[in-house]
């Protein structure tokens, strides 16, 4: 069986083995939003912009709009970023990778 055989079989077939891993299906809940913290993690952002364009005196009000898009965006990664490392365990795209060696692996047999 080829490499691309054996990728086109994990396509096929990724969705339900990550759907029957446990582990893969508690870390994504851990991606979910559950309490107060996380709301408010992703409520800054909202805030942020109002803040910025109530502060900040830019007379092109275009400019205005995107240059306050811009640092609710950064202030929205940050917040991500943030809540990424509150996160215990292993992420999602590690075991995804693990499922897929270990698949991969066995086609070999």
């Amino acid at each position: 069986m080829t490499e691309e055989q054996k990728e086109e079989l994990w396509l096929k077939n990724k969705t339900r083995l990550l759907k029957e891993s446990t582990e893969y299906q508690e870390a994504i809940q851990q991606f979910k939003m559950k309490s107060g913290a996380d709301w408010l993690l992703f409520a800054i952002p909202v805030v942020a912009g109002i803040v910025f364009m109530n502060t900040v005196g830019i007379k092109p009000e275009w400019l205005l709009w995107v240059c306050t898009m811009a640092v609710a965006v950064i202030i929205f990664a940050v917040c991500v970023f943030v809540k990424s490392l509150s996160i215990t365990g292993k992420m999602p795209t590690e075991i995804e990778r693990e499922i897929k060696k270990i698949y991969l692996e066995s086609l070999k047999e």
